[in-house]
């Protein structure tokens, strides 16, 4: 009997309550090991994606297994931005709006809205071991989804990946409001639990002043308010070329204590601010992980050496 695509990559569907389904590491995994292949369906919004995969029997099965989200999202539909009634493939009529759901609720964006049937079953974190990348050709949906906490992955994990990178640098507050909003949960990942029992969730802080902005010794991991204020006043064009200098390296700094793990959006951070922070321990250790994500993009293949911290 032929193995789940998820089987051949040593990864096992399990119950895991509440939660659902996810899939969990049947193996150890190091940092930086692919976890998972596959490319999957990409439109320019996500109406157009499920009219490609109501048109397709294969696609069709692929996505029965899969959430269906609230249909709310249907309602005030226009002629102009979704689709004649009749221009839809056979039997539209009466899936398009479940089908339109799941793949609503289970795609994402790259370059385009895409959608990976087998990805989505891998759960969402705050706190994710794993992120999916873009590999070549970049003009196709071909990804993966590979090991980015710098421990690796213990057999019988979850693996978790954030369905949001944005949302890893904003509070708890703002966090579960964009998820709620976008996929229709009340985020209760483990980093969400252990914020919401400090406290965090109903915090009001002043607004962090200049000498904060400045110093990055002291990270609070807990202070992403400080995260975003810094992000804010970046390109102010108010503020002196030294004390900029000074607020990149600290956000980039920043952004290493916050995402303790390999993950895109750290590269991202240190290709934008490279050129004005100062040398440092985060400074090397982002220069790492942009390294790492290019050689992925580029080749499909990357490995995180073991002695990368």
């Amino acid at each position: 009997m032929d193995l789940e695509p998820w089987a051949a990559y040593g990864l096992e569907l399990q119950d895991l309550g509440p939660k659902g389904r996810g899939l969990v590491a049947g193996k150890d995994f190091r940092c930086g090991e692919v976890l998972f292949r596959e490319k999957g369906f990409r439109a320019k919004s996500p109406e157009h994606l499920a009219l490609e995969v109501l048109a397709s029997a294969e696609a069709r099965a692929q996505v029965s297994h899969l959430h269906t989200g609230p249909l709310c999202h249907l309602e005030g539909e226009t002629d102009d931005e979704k689709f004649s009634r009749a221009a839809m493939p056979e039997p539209c009529p009466t899936e398009f709006p479940r089908k339109y759901s799941k793949v609503r609720f289970n795609s994402f964006e790259l370059n385009g809205c895409c959608f990976l049937p087998i990805m989505a079953l891998f759960n969402h974190s705050c706190a994710p071991n794993a992120a999916i990348t873009q590999l070549p050709p970049h003009e196709e949906c071909h990804t993966a989804m590979v090991v980015v906490a710098e421990q690796g992955i213990a057999r019988g994990t979850e693996i978790v990946y954030s369905y949001n990178s944005d949302c890893l640098f904003v509070p708890l507050r703002e966090r579960r409001k964009r998820l709620l909003s976008n996929w229709g949960f009340l985020c209760k990942c483990s980093r969400c639990q252990v914020e919401e029992e400090a406290g965090l969730e109903d915090d009001e802080e002043e607004p962090p002043e200049m000498p904060q902005l400045l110093s990055w010794e002291e990270v609070d991991l807990k202070n992403v308010n400080l995260f975003q204020a810094r992000h804010e006043v970046l390109h102010h064009p108010g503020i002196p070329f030294s004390e900029r200098k000074q607020i990149f390296s600290a956000q980039l700094a920043a952004a290493v204590q916050l995402a303790p793990y390999l993950h895109p959006s750290l590269g991202t951070i240190y290709e934008e601010l490279h050129d004005l922070c100062e040398a440092s321990k985060p400074h090397t250790h982002a220069e790492k992980v942009a390294k790492f994500f290019s050689e992925l993009g580029e080749t499909g293949n990357a490995l995180w050496p073991p002695t990368g911290k």
